[in-house]
């Protein structure tokens, strides 16, 4: 006898349901709790869910330029800001900005992005090979 992969009862006839994104054969009780999906029985009745067509992923793999640091305080000098004044245009704590630019952390995507809007400055460098970035290989290996 077939049971409930919510509740774990046994039944005699379990229903299909969309359960948080999961599909799950569940008793009549725990299908409340989702969307039905398929009902023994019903033949010709279509199932809700369909997959979605493939499609091809071009990933594009932006990285942090070297000196990236020298870049942004000759930018900031330039502009002749200090360290407080460019943390409060973009956000961000001073501690932060002081880190970036002695090259101790890398600013992530986002704040890079505003890094280059704020100082006019190309800390980003663009790499639309198409190729998969080694990190991402790596982790898709495990």
């Amino acid at each position: 006898m077939p049971s409930c992969e919510m509740c774990g009862r046994e039944y005699s006839t379990l229903m299909r349901a969309k359960i948080e994104g999961a599909v799950l054969d569940v008793c009549d009780s725990c299908s409340m709790k989702g969307t039905i999906v398929d009902i023994p029985g019903m033949a010709g009745v279509r199932n809700a869910i369909t997959k979605r067509p493939e499609r091809e992923i071009k990933i594009v793999a932006d990285e942090i330029v070297s000196g990236f640091g020298k870049i942004i305080r000759d930018a900031r000098t330039k502009k002749e800001w200090d360290v407080k004044k460019l943390a409060e245009a973009l956000h961000a704590k001073e501690s932060l900005m002081h880190k970036i630019e002695n090259e101790k952390i890398k600013p992530d995507m986002e704040l890079a992005h505003k890094i280059e809007h704020a100082l006019h400055v190309h800390i980003i460098q663009k790499d639309d090979s198409g190729e998969m970035p080694k990190k991402l290989l790596m982790q898709k290996a495990q």
